[in-house]
């Protein structure tokens, strides 16, 4: 391929392909951390999309008519990736939020770090599951599957067939209702043996009012919940792994709803 010798309706082609590519590092996990140096980040962008490129230049596509045109299918690119990139980052948003449910019943719920990828303020245990979570993502070659969807939606949907559909919003709805489920899934077993404490202590409370329960209670939970933390990383990994293992499907069927 001649790079520097590209047509005006090939360097069109190129251009949608930084866009899709771009949206789609920029907002997915890990290569798309603020802590991600930005000069690596841009030149893994244009790395990828000349890679990609020689395949989406032999595909049937229309050109487009005029400006309009040329934005409408630019900001069709860019919702691509970003759809892309939002399936993938909801794996680890179902880990913030059975960390942060899990360090408010434990009397974390102040204590709060700062997150590298998001810079937001998250949970401390959150935090553990999520460097976990991460670890597990990049040993199961997660990463490479997301890179080679995005390579693959270059085949399901062009500017031209993108489209939202009833069944796109179903399943978009569908994956944070997933979210939802595997949260409290790997939040349960640290909530139920909290909820218990708590039942006891309220219990002690009412048959020995002389007893400050409270003095008695916050470091019981504490000791606890780190207990049963650290108890239930096998079963954290398990459900991770399932969670992850159902990503490539995701992403097939929301780029088949894409595909108008």
């Amino acid at each position: 391929m001649e790079l520097f010798n590209l047509s005006y309706a090939d360097f069109e082609r190129f251009i949608f392909v930084l866009v899709r590519v771009g949206a789609f590092i920029v907002f997915v996990p890990i290569l798309g951390s603020q802590q991600f140096p930005a000069r690596i980040k841009v030149g893994f962008i244009l790395l990828l999309s000349l890679s990609v490129f020689p395949l989406v230049r032999q595909l049937p596509m229309a050109e487009p008519t005029g400006l309009l045109d040329f934005t409408i299918y630019l900001f069709s690119e860019a919702t691509v990736g970003l759809a892309l990139a939002y399936a993938t980052r909801l794996i680890f948003a179902a880990v913030q939020i059975a960390g942060t449910v899990v360090d408010f019943q434990m009397g974390f719920g102040v204590v709060n770090v700062i997150d590298p990828q998001t810079q937001s303020q998250v949970s401390i245990t959150a935090q553990f599951q999520n460097i976990f979570a991460i670890l597990l993502y990049l040993a199961l070659n997660a990463h490479h599957l997301t890179i080679y969807a995005l390579v693959e939606s270059f085949q399901l949907i062009n500017p031209q067939q993108f489209g939202f559909s009833a069944g796109t919003m179903s399943l978009i709805l569908k994956l944070f209702a997933t979210t939802f489920v595997v949260a409290v899934k790997i939040a349960a077993p640290i909530m139920a043996i909290l909820f218990f404490i708590s039942v006891g202590l309220g219990l002690v409370a009412r048959t020995v009012p002389q007893m400050n329960v409270f003095i008695v209670g916050f470091p019981l939970q504490i000791g606890v919940g780190l207990l049963m933390v650290g108890l239930s990383m096998s079963f954290f990994g398990m459900m991770m792994t399932q969670h992850i293992s159902q990503l490539p499907n995701w992403l097939m069927s929301l780029m088949h709803t894409m595909n108008g």
